[in-house]
C-alpha cells in the first residue's frame, strides 16, 4: 500500500522524488511540485482504516481507505517513472533503492516490535504463526499467505497481528511488474495509453469474475487489485489535461461525496471489491485529478493538521493493527472496549510519529543513502530469517517449562491442531464446498453425512484404512456448518448447504448404500437466525415452530433414506463444554504473559454434560423410535464410564482442538463407536 511520504530536508539528490510527496520540510514549507492535498487524502485513507479496525461497528466501511491508498500510490509512483523515463534519467537500481528507503525502515521497526512482544506474550502455536507472517511480510507476500490460510477452520482475522500487510504485498508486487513494463514501452515506443487500457480492463474483469467465484481471492490476490493502481497511473499519464476551475471544484466535491458515502454505507458483509470498489476508487481519482486548487483540496485536504496525519500515515497504518490485534488476543478473541480502543489509537499515533521522526527521516534523507539502503535491506532480510526460524521451530515451545500438572506446550499444540478435513487422504468430489469423499473398498457400503462435528470422526476411518482394518466402502457427504436436514435456508458462504441432503439421497440410490449415519452440531441449528422451509412456509429456527419444522424435516428425510433401503443411524449430541474443554480457554492472558486457568485439570461431571444436551437427545431418540432409526452415542468413547469427563487424555494431552472439535490424534485411537459399521 502507498502510505505517508515524509518531509524531506531538501538535499539535492532527492529532487527527483518531489512528485512522490517527499518535498515537505520540517517547517511545512512547500517545495516544488509538492501537493499537500494528496497527503491530506492519505490522512482520510489511514484514518478510515484505523477507525474501522478500532470501532468496527461504528465505521463499517472504513476499509475502503486501502483502495484510496492504491490509487494514490499508482499516481505518485507512475508520475516519477514517467518523468524519469521521459528525460532518460531512470534506472532500476535508483528506483528500487528509493523503494527500499521508503518502505523498509518503518516496516523493520514494526516487525521487530511485533515479534519481540509476541515472544513474551504468545503461546507457541500463536508465535509460530506470527513467525510465518513475519517471513511472508518481509518477502512482501503477506497477501498470498493470508489468502492461502482462508477457510472454514482458519483462525479469526482479528488474531493475526500482521494481517494488514496484505495490502503492502499487493503494492510491491505491482511495482515488480510495472516499471519493467513502462521501460519496455519507452524502449519500443509502443502505445502507453493502449497498455494502460488493456491492463486496466483485464484486471477489472478478473476482479468481477472472482467476486462471484472466490471473494477471498478477489480481496487478497494481486491481479484483481491492479486496476486500482493502474487508474492512478492513468491519472499520471493524463496529468496535463486542463479543466476549468469550477469544473475542478465540482469534481473534488463529487470525489469527497463518493468517499464519504462508501465509508458510511459499505459494510464488511458486502462482496468487496467486485462492483462496489469503483465508487471509492473513482472518488479518490476525482480528488487527485481535480488538482490542489479545487475547493475540497485547497480548504480541507491541504489543512496543515490533516497533512501532518498524511505524513505519518505509513507508520500509523503499520502500528495500529498489531496493537488492536494483540488486544483481541489478550482478551481471548473479545474486541477491546471503546475506551481501550481509543487508547490504542492514541498509542498508534505516538508510535507512528516516533517512527517517522527517529527512523524514517534519518534513513531516507541522511547524507549516505546507499548505506541506509543496505542497512534496512539487511535488517528486513534478517527479520525474514528470524520469522522463518520461528515458524519452522514451532514457535520456540522451549520458552515455557512444563508445569507440575499440565504442560502449557501441549495446550498450545492442541490449539494449533487442525480439525480433520473430509478431503484429507480421500477421493473427493467438490460440489461448491459440499464434498463427497470416498475411502475404502468392499461390498458393504456406508455413507456419513453432516457438518464438521460429523467429519471430525474421519481420522478413525483413516486409522482403520492405514492398518488394513477398514472393510466398508465408505463415503462422506459433508460441508462445514451444513446440517443433514432438508429445507434449511442459509445465506452467503453457506448457501451451498441446501444441496447436501439431495446429494446424499442421490448417492444412496445410485450406489445402493446400506447404512447411513447422520450427525451434526444439532444445538447449533437452534435459536439462530437461520430459516427453514416446511409446508410452503418459511419459519425461523429461533422459534418453536421453526424447531418443530427442523425435526419434522429430519424425520421425513430419514423415511426417504429408508425407502431407498438404507439403515439410518443418528449420532446424539456430543459432550461439548467449551470453557472447560477448549484449549483456548485453558490459558489466562494478560498484557505481560499468561498462566494456566484454575481447575482446568479437574473432571467435568458427566451429569452436567448430559444435561446440556438432554432435550436435543430426547428429540432425536423420539424420532428414532418413530422411524426405526438407531441412535449412536460417542459419549462413552470420549469420556469413559466414570462420573467425570476429563478434558485430557494420555500425558495431559487436551482432547479438543477448540470448544467443539475433537483432535484427530485423539479420535484415531480412542473413538470406536462407529467401528461396528466400518470393520
Amino acid at each position: 500500500m502507498a502510505f505517508a511520504k515524509a518531509r524531506i530536508q531538501g538535499i539535492e539528490t532527492e529532487k527527483s522524488i518531489a512528485a512522490e510527496q517527499m518535498a515537505f520540510d520540517t517547517s511545512f514549507h512547500v517545495k516544488e511540485n509538492y501537493r499537500p492535498d494528496i497527503d491530506g487524502l492519505r490522512a482520510f485513507a489511514v484514518v478510515s482504516v484505523v477507525l474501522y479496525h478500532a470501532f468496527p461497528k461504528a465505521v463499517r466501511g472504513g476499509y475502503i481507505g486501502v483502495d484510496v491508498f492504491f490509487v494514490i500510490s499508482g499516481f505518485l509512483i507512475s508520475s516519477i517513472l514517467l518523468k524519469e523515463m521521459s528525460d532518460r534519467s531512470f534506472t532500476f537500481s535508483r528506483f528500487y533503492g528509493r523503494r527500499v528507503r521508503r518502505i523498509f525502515p518503518a516496516l523493520a521497526v514494526c516487525l521487530t516490535g511485533v515479534l519481540a512482544y509476541g515472544f513474551v506474550c504468545l503461546l507457541p502455536s500463536e508465535f509460530m504463526q506470527l513467525g510465518k507472517h513475519v517471513f511472508f511480510g518481509a518477502a512482501f507476500l503477506s497477501n498470498i499467505a493470508i489468502w492461502s490460510e482462508a477457510g472454514y477452520f482458519d483462525i479469526a482475522a482479528t488474531l493475526k497481528p500482521l494481517l494488514h500487510l496484505w495490502s503492502l504485498g499487493i503494492e510491491e508486487q505491482f511495482y515488480i511488474v510495472w516499471p519493467a513494463l513502462l521501460w519496455t514501452i519507452f524502449q519500443t515506443k509502443a502505445s502507453l495509453g493502449r497498455l494502460l487500457v488493456l491492463m486496466f480492463l483485464a484486471s477489472f474483469a478478473i476482479n468481477i469474475w472472482l467476486s462471484s467465484t472466490s471473494i477471498v481471492g478477489d480481496f487478497f490476490l494481486p491481479f484483481p487489485r491492479f486496476w486500482e493502481l493502474l487508474l492512478g497511473a492513468g491519472l499520471a499519464y493524463q496529468n496535463q489535461v486542463v479543466l476549468a476551475p469550477a469544473t475542478r471544484s465540482w469534481l473534488s466535491l463529487a470525489g469527497l461525496v463518493a468517499l464519504l458515502t462508501s465509508a458510511a454505507f459499505f459494510t464488511p458483509e458486502l462482496r468487496f471489491p467486485g462492483w462496489l470498489a469503483p465508487l471509492p476508487v473513482a472518488g479518490a481519482a476525482a480528488l487527485i485529478f481535480a488538482g490542489p486548487e479545487a475547493v475540497v483540496n485547497r480548504w480541507f485536504l491541504s489543512d496543515r493538521r490533516i497533512v501532518f496525519v498524511g505524513l505519518i500515515s505509513y507508520p500509523l497504518y503499520l502500528w495500529h493493527w498489531p496493537l488492536i490485534s494483540y488486544a483481541y488476543i489478550i482478551r481471548l478473541g473479545k474486541p477491546p472496549t471503546p475506551l481501550m480502543a481509543a487508547g490504542l489509537v492514541v498509542a498508534s499515533f505516538v508510535l507512528a510519529w516516533m517512527t517517522y521522526r527517529l527512523v524514517e527521516r534519518p534513513i531516507r534523507f541522511g547524507t549516505h543513502p546507499a548505506r541506509g539502503t543496505r542497512v534496512v535491506a539487511i535488517w528486513v532480510a534478517a527479520l525474514g530469517v528470524v520469522g522463518l526460524t520461528t515458524w519452522t521451530l514451532h514457535g520456540f515451545p522451549g520458552r515455557f517449562p512444563a508445569l507440575p500438572s499440565l504442560d502449557i506446550r501441549k495446550i498450545s499444540e492442541a490449539r494449533n491442531d487442525p480439525v480433520f478435513q473430509a478431503t484429507q487422504g480421500m477421493d473427493v468430489q467438490d460440489y461448491d464446498h459440499t464434498w463427497i469423499a470416498h475411502l475404502g473398498q468392499g461390498e458393504r457400503k456406508l455413507a456419513l453425512s453432516g457438518d464438521s462435528l460429523l467429519f471430525q470422526f474421519g481420522p478413525r476411518l483413516q486409522h482403520l484404512a492405514d492398518t488394513g482394518q477398514l472393510r466398508a466402502n465408505t463415503y462422506f457427504v459433508v460441508g462445514g456448518s451444513c446440517a443433514p436436514v432438508p429445507g434449511i435456508i442459509q445465506q452467503g458462504d453457506f448457501a451451498h448447504c441446501a444441496n447436501m441432503p439431495d446429494l446424499l439421497l442421490e448417492l444412496v440410490q445410485r450406489e445402493g448404500i446400506a447404512n447411513v449415519v447422520l450427525g451434526a452440531s444439532w444445538a447449533g441449528y437452534r435459536d439462530t437466525s437461520l430459516g427453514i422451509q416446511r409446508g410452503g412456509k418459511r419459519l425461523s429456527l429461533g422459534t418453536v415452530e421453526g424447531r418443530e419444522a427442523f425435526y419434522a424435516n429430519l424425520e421425513d428425510y430419514i423415511r426417504l433414506l429408508q425407502r431407498s433401503k438404507a439403515n439410518v443411524y443418528l449420532i446424539l449430541g456430543p459432550p461439548i463444554q467449551g470453557v472447560r474443554f477448549d484449549p483456548n480457554k485453558m490459558v489466562i492472558r494478560s498484557p505481560i504473559g499468561f498462566s494456566v486457568a484454575p481447575d482446568v485439570d479437574k473432571d467435568v461431571p458427566i451429569a452436567e454434560l448430559r444435561a446440556g444436551y438432554a432435550d436435543i437427545d430426547n428429540d432425536l431418540r423420539r424420532i428414532a423410535e418413530r422411524t426405526g432409526a438407531t441412535t449412536l452415542d460417542a459419549f462413552p468413547d470420549i469420556c469413559g464410564n466414570s462420573d467425570g469427563c476429563s478434558p485430557f487424555y494420555a500425558a495431559a494431552e487436551p482432547k479438543y482442538s477448540d470448544g467443539m472439535h475433537l483432535r484427530p490424534s485423539f479420535v484415531q485411537r480412542h473413538v470406536h463407536f462407529l467401528d461396528f459399521l466400518l470393520e
